[in-house]
């Protein structure tokens, strides 16, 4: 029996880090949907299902940050595992992610073997 694409919806402003994510992931077997901000990945999500995915957000996104867009995202993603890309040390940030079991951070500039073993480990736990 074959398993959808994992899929990876990667929310950053920066085009460059879909297009990395897309040829890095493509590799793996994983799907990945780029928005540019968060408030197109909320029009594009109304009426989507969230099964064999993750979210990749930027914590500095414009508008609305990526914390916030996780506020906005709590009740359907709830189950969704979350990676947080930020791009300065911020503790607060940090501390707030640890205490949750969903989401983890990971500092810009990542290394992309640390973002695929995160992404695998991911995929594996969602079936």
């Amino acid at each position: 029996m074959k398993h959808d694409p994992f899929v990876v919806y990667a929310v950053d402003p920066d085009p460059a880090i879909a297009d990395g994510l897309t040829a890095l992931l493509d590799t793996y077997g994983m799907q990945v949907c780029y928005y540019p901000d968060g408030e197109s990945f909320l029009r594009s999500q109304r009426d989507a299902h969230h099964d064999h995915c993750c979210l990749l957000i930027d914590a500095d996104l414009p508008r609305l940050s990526g914390p916030a867009l996780l506020q906005q995202l709590r009740d359907d993603f709830s189950h969704v595992p979350v990676l947080l890309f930020v791009s300065t040390s911020s503790p607060e940030l940090i501390e707030a992610a640890r205490s949750s079991n969903r989401i983890r951070v990971i500092e810009k500039p990542f290394v992309d073997g640390m973002l695929v073993e995160q992404l695998l480990r991911l995929q594996h736990a969602c079936g």
